[in-house]
């Protein structure tokens, strides 16, 4: 009796220790696989240690932002291809990440105690589309799914991942619902297209009126220059005063290369 109680002990001790074992197995994998695969499903070399998830996808909006404002060179941004280069987007990326981690207190000021980020236009994320209640397309979204029946919606979602979400009454005469990017992209070209839809009345890309704070940046040879800029004073209708501080990053060496514009106020330092 004693020698079958004795087995059983051990049998449980082993069962323990390999369940011990799996379970340390398993957390190890996971915390590799988030560590390689951080940003959106991104290159490793995008990771940033230390920044939330957030914060990295506030970055990534910010860069492609920034590259789409370097493309449009005046033609409009619905005449630039939805996938924005990724060459481009992960340079301005890295730019910014390299800043906001360097340690500098002026990089502190614009990152940190300001938090400044791009002015939200183009939008580079979602958009809504407001159609007339009679669509017949549209049966499945009112049933409660989201997809519809009209081919040129259901590509576009497809090939860009394009989420559709919040399907509500817009008004007697029509419906809308909002469409998300699970990567930022150039939602201009897509806008336009989706207007071209039969019953679709119209499609907001929901940039906002007037100015704001913002970042703009310069190419250089090996690098970038960075402006983070704080815009103050009437700014409905234009700011009529900013203030400016100034970085290089070059070869992913941080420089701050001063301040400039306005004074701010008390209250914004």
């Amino acid at each position: 009796m004693e020698a079958n109680n004795h087995q059983k002990k051990t049998v449980k001790q082993q069962l323990l220790l390999l369940a011990m074992v799996c379970f340390l197995s398993l957390v190890g994998s996971s915390s590799m696989l988030a560590f390689g695969n951080d940003n959106n499903g991104g290159d490793p070399k995008s990771s940033a240690p230390g920044l939330s998830n957030h914060k990295k996808n506030q970055y990534k909006k910010d860069a492609t932002r920034l590259a789409l404002r370097q493309l449009v060179d005046g033609n409009g941004f619905e005449n630039l291809d939805a996938e924005v280069p990724k060459e481009m987007v992960e340079s301005i990326y890295s730019s910014l990440i390299a800043i906001h981690t360097s340690g500098l207190p002026e990089a502190k000021i614009v990152t940190t105690q300001h938090k400044l980020h791009t002015f939200p236009t183009p939008t580079v994320d979602r958009l809504v589309v407001i159609y007339k209640r009679d669509a017949t397309w549209a049966i499945p979204l009112r049933l409660g799914d989201d997809v519809t029946d009209n081919d040129k919606i259901n590509e576009l979602s497809e090939k860009f991942k394009l989420k559709i979400d919040r399907h509500v009454e817009w008004d007697e005469e029509h419906f809308s619902f909002n469409m998300r990017a699970e990567e930022s992209i150039n939602i201009a070209p897509l806008a336009k297209d989706l207007s071209t839809v039969e019953s679709v009345t119209l499609v907001d890309m929901m940039e906002p009126n007037g100015d704001g704070n913002d970042i703009e940046v310069k190419k250089l040879p090996n690098g970038w220059e960075i402006n983070y800029i704080i815009k103050f004073d009437g700014c409905i209708s234009g700011c009529k005063k900013r203030h400016t501080w100034s970085f290089e990053v070059i070869n992913g060496k941080v420089n701050f290369k001063g301040e400039s514009g306005d004074e701010l106020p008390k209250w914004m330092r």
